[in-house]
């Protein structure tokens, strides 16, 4: 989604994020030219948004990431730092025992963070959750 508006408030930047924001430009800004570049670089899966617009929303998700998904052990990627620990180690080629011997976990921990990973996402396998990681920037 594009936006051009003369004014928007923090608020319905922040709602027009969740249905999919990807371009915001103020009208006085906005020519055929910069609303076609916004357009397209929606298109190709890029955003164009005013500086002050990204620091917000930067600023926005320190917060959730420091005040929400922190304190449950979590990451903005949804994995845990242990998840991603152990998934690292896989990607780099090691077997649970190497990994558990690496990490000084037992091998059932291992196949335990591993079993949670592929169930919390629906993985098929240990290559599918490390290319899973991996494709969503994590690794």
């Amino acid at each position: 989604m594009v936006i051009v508006a003369s004014e928007i408030r923090e608020h319905q930047v922040l709602r027009a994020v969740e249905f999919g924001l990807a371009g915001l430009l103020h009208r006085r800004d906005a020519g055929f030219e910069q609303i076609a570049r916004a357009v397209v670089a929606a298109a190709s899966g890029r955003a164009e948004l005013p500086g002050a617009v990204t620091r917000r929303l930067l600023d926005q998700l320190r917060a959730v990431q420091r005040d929400v998904l922190g304190p449950r052990g979590l990451t903005v990627s949804g994995f845990t730092e242990r998840e991603l620990e152990v998934l690292r180690l896989l990607a780099d080629g090691l077997d649970t025992a190497e990994v558990a011997l690496k990490l000084n976990y037992s091998q059932r921990t291992v196949k335990n963070i591993i079993y949670g990973v592929m169930t919390r996402f629906g993985l098929r396998n240990r290559t599918h959750a490390v290319a899973y990681a991996i494709r969503g920037g994590a690794l």
